[in-house]
């Protein structure tokens, strides 16, 4: 898909999908013109053997928001492969903000994830996944779970992290999810780091996190949560103190 600039919003100027995405879906949660995409999946859950491509285009001064429909369940089988691939423009900024990954028992997931930035691009992009389907009794029941995300800024990469998992164990430490946030910007985040970082310490027992920025405009913050309520929460709170860095007024909606 392609967002580009239309007068005083954004619109979304090319689509295309085909099973096992479903209907790419667009709205305005808000006035201020921003695009928000939602990513739809017909069929409940990825199955074993599923190879999901997505590619976002950000044009010239765009504005948009990806996020999906609800949490990406994956079904046993063999390996279900998503490649992602993000690019953004000067001036443009990009939201990508996925519910969390739930890895069904005996389940196989890779994900790998490209986001190419303009100098003047601004972004708030994260991924998180959970411990499995802990209402069944379900902890790290996976036969694998594996992430890699690279940040590049002007060709040049500024943030890269991932994650290779196997069944068994307690690779969260006890916690039941985890997430990682990547904000960029073309000027200094430092004070939004210190920001983040007392939002969430201050977010009660079942959050666990922190914020640093590891170079100048890039900000990462890892957190880990008890229960999927309290990391939904903790993560509109970050997108919430975050927006006005992007340039974006305050969501009219939350992730939920």
């Amino acid at each position: 898909m392609r967002l580009a600039r239309d007068g005083g919003r954004t619109a979304l100027v090319r689509r295309f999908a085909s099973q096992p995405w479903g209907a790419v879906q667009v709205a305005r949660s808000d006035a201020s013109g921003v695009a928000e995409v939602v990513l739809t999946n017909p069929g409940g859950g990825t199955l074993g053997g599923d190879r999901l491509e997505l590619t976002v285009e950000v044009g010239l001064g765009a504005r948009g928001t990806v996020c999906t429909q609800g949490a990406t369940k994956v079904y046993r089988g063999a390996e279900a492969v998503q490649r992602t691939r993000l690019g953004v423009a000067d001036g443009g900024v990009l939201e990508y903000v996925p519910h969390h990954v739930i890895p069904f028992a005996r389940s196989r997931w890779r994900q790998d994830t490209v986001i190419d930035l303009a100098g003047g691009a601004r972004l708030l992009a994260w991924e998180a996944f959970g411990a499995g389907r802990l209402a069944r009794g379900e902890r790290f029941a996976v036969d694998g779970l594996a992430s890699r995300t690279l940040v590049l800024r002007d060709g040049a990469p500024v943030a890269a992290d991932g994650c290779e998992l196997r069944g068994g164990g307690e690779p969260f430490g006890g916690w039941a999810y985890l997430a990682t946030v990547f904000i960029v910007a073309p000027e200094g985040l430092g004070g939004l780091a210190d920001e983040l970082h007392a939002l969430l310490a201050g977010q009660g027992a079942a959050v666990l996190g922190s914020a640093s920025t590891p170079q100048e405009g890039v900000l990462c913050a890892r957190l880990l949560t008890a229960t999927a309520p309290a990391l939904t929460a903790a993560l509109n709170a970050l997108r919430a103190c975050a927006r006005p860095v992007l340039g974006l007024a305050p969501a009219g909606r939350e992730i939920v």
